[in-house]
């Protein structure tokens, strides 16, 4: 075993990404979507301030034509309907459609169940420790990717 602490770290996150992304593949698929169309999703139910297509390309970083293509699978999928902005018609928002999000709202509750299970089994400051380092990781990684 590695006794570096920053190379166990650093080994034991490429671990985790590798099972989070292959489990969210193994997920999409078993709902007929690919896995970027299921992570932007989750990022349409997790941030209400992302709702067009511009700002998903911009928090994603993925160009306006995938992202497109991306809602049109969504859309025809029945995960989101496209309405007009009311603040401004000629720009397009969309809404989640509840029904068709709800059993994918089941499968994530009752992960978060359990991963809220796992993580009961650490004090509160480990877990502040943990919120801090993967808030600094996602920052690197969203500042390495602009």
């Amino acid at each position: 075993m590695e006794s570096d602490p920053v190379v166990r770290v650093r080994q034991a996150l490429q671990r985790q990404l590798v099972a989070a992304v292959l489990g969210n593949e193994r997920v999409a698929r078993a709902h007929g979507l690919l896995v970027t169309d299921l992570q932007t999703l989750h990022l349409l139910v997790l941030r209400d301030d992302v709702r067009t297509p511009r700002q998903i390309s911009d928090t994603t970083g993925m160009p306006t034509s995938t992202v497109t293509k991306l809602i049109d699978r969504l859309e025809a999928a029945g995960y989101v309907r496209r309405a007009p902005d009311p603040s401004d018609r000629r720009k397009t928002v969309l809404e989640l459609v509840p029904e068709r999000i709800a059993p994918l709202r089941v499968l994530y509750g009752k992960t978060d169940q359990e991963f809220d299970a796992l993580s009961a089994q650490f004090s509160p400051d480990d877990l502040d420790t943990v919120a801090r380092y993967l808030d600094a990781v996602s920052d690197f990684y969203q500042l390495g990717s602009s």
